[in-house]
């Protein structure tokens, strides 16, 4: 029997088929050389914050941008000019951060090279460059530095040498130096999404536009996005978020239970409802689609919530969308039991039951 295939939508490619959903960094049957739209993340080496400062008005993070170091616009030009060495690859956005840099990048017909290569040569530039300008600083007034090579051949996309000012292949003797190894921008491999669903496309660019004003709020409230670890009600728990949400004297615990009538499940709703409204804090594992529906209410109206997860937290977490500004404004905290995994789980009813006692217990102060 042939094999069904899974058909998704990628922006501005339309509808293709893949055999199955991968949970992979790279996705399985997907042609890295097609017609698709990415999202890559590349880290600078070691976290240096060398692309940029971080800069805005006080009291003000939502106004907040990042001030290209000298760097990060050698960077920025590097990036813009991806298409000059790979025609038919066009970058849509970059948002500089610190020390890692977000980027939109389409291609837009088949390639030779594979987006691996691409991103390869990308930073081999920016790794020129950068050796570009240490050998520049000396110089007084010098601030024109030579164009990045991106293919590591020392050729462009054609496959004709690219030809310095000295007339010599590859670049300045300054990147040509022998037995020295070049001091690296970004660290090794990168992380990419495809773009496949509609809609994403202008969800992305609000992503990378916010970066900035999301690590503003960061530094503004660090104690609120950092793992915490915490014995409430006799287990060892992790915590993301406001942890003053547990000393709030009004707390509900928001669970519905099987036996409740549609008559109980609406008194109980506009009394979680109201608790919300005068300031308390309603506290759920959100399993149950009526209890998740309050969850939803509540934040949408703004109210403050405990949550209570099935799985803890990878080390480097940091609460996405909604929750991150929810965590941002104190009105959210993340609870887990449990320490963090990648196993794809569905959970169990033992594990139900134990966080709903929690969350039983943590609304009436234990």
């Amino acid at each position: 029997m042939q094999e069904k295939k899974r058909s998704v939508y990628m922006e501005g490619v339309g509808w293709r088929h893949e055999k199955e959903a991968s949970m992979l960094r790279r996705m399985e049957d997907h042609d890295y050389r097609g017609r698709s739209i990415y999202m890559l993340t590349l880290v600078t080496e070691g976290r240096e914050r060398s692309l940029g400062t971080l800069r805005w008005p006080s009291g003000q993070p939502e106004k907040a941008y990042i001030e290209p170091s000298t760097l990060g616009r050698l960077v920025e030009r590097c990036w813009n000019s991806i298409a000059d060495y790979y025609p038919g690859v066009k970058p849509l956005a970059l948002q500089l951060m610190p020390d890692h840099l977000h980027g939109l990048l389409f291609i837009t017909k088949e390639q030779e090279a594979h987006l691996g290569h691409i991103v390869k040569g990308f930073k081999i530039g920016c790794t020129h460059a950068l050796r570009n300008l240490e050998a520049s600083a000396p110089a007084a007034g010098a601030t024109e530095l030579s164009a990045p090579n991106y293919n590591s051949a020392n050729r462009t996309a054609h496959g004709t040498p690219k030809r310095a000012a000295n007339g010599t292949a590859g670049g300045t003797a300054a990147n040509q130096t022998e037995g020295k190894k070049l001091r690296s921008v970004f660290a090794s491999g990168y992380q990419d999404s495809v773009l496949t669903g509609k809609g994403q496309l202008e969800r992305m660019f609000a992503y990378i536009a916010d970066n900035p004003q999301r690590l503003a709020m960061k530094r503004l409230n660090p104690e609120r996005f950092r793992i915490q670890s915490l014995l409430i009600a006799g287990r060892n728990c992790q915590l993301v978020g406001n942890s003053e949400l547990l000393t709030n004297p009004d707390k509900r615990a928001v669970i519905v239970h099987r036996r409740y009538t549609d008559e109980e499940n609406a008194r109980l709703r506009e009394e979680w409802l109201a608790c919300g409204e005068r300031g308390g804090v309603l506290v759920s594992a959100a399993i149950a689609p009526k209890e998740k529906g309050v969850l939803r209410e509540a934040m949408n109206r703004g109210y403050k919530i405990i949550l209570l997860r099935e799985n803890g937290f990878p080390e480097l977490y940091k609460p996405s969308g909604e929750a991150f500004y929810a965590c941002a404004e104190g009105i959210l905290l993340q609870i887990s039991p449990w320490n963090y995994h990648t196993e794809k789980r569905t959970i169990t009813r033992e594990q139900c039951l134990l966080l709903n006692a929690l969350a039983e217990k943590i609304a009436a102060g234990h």
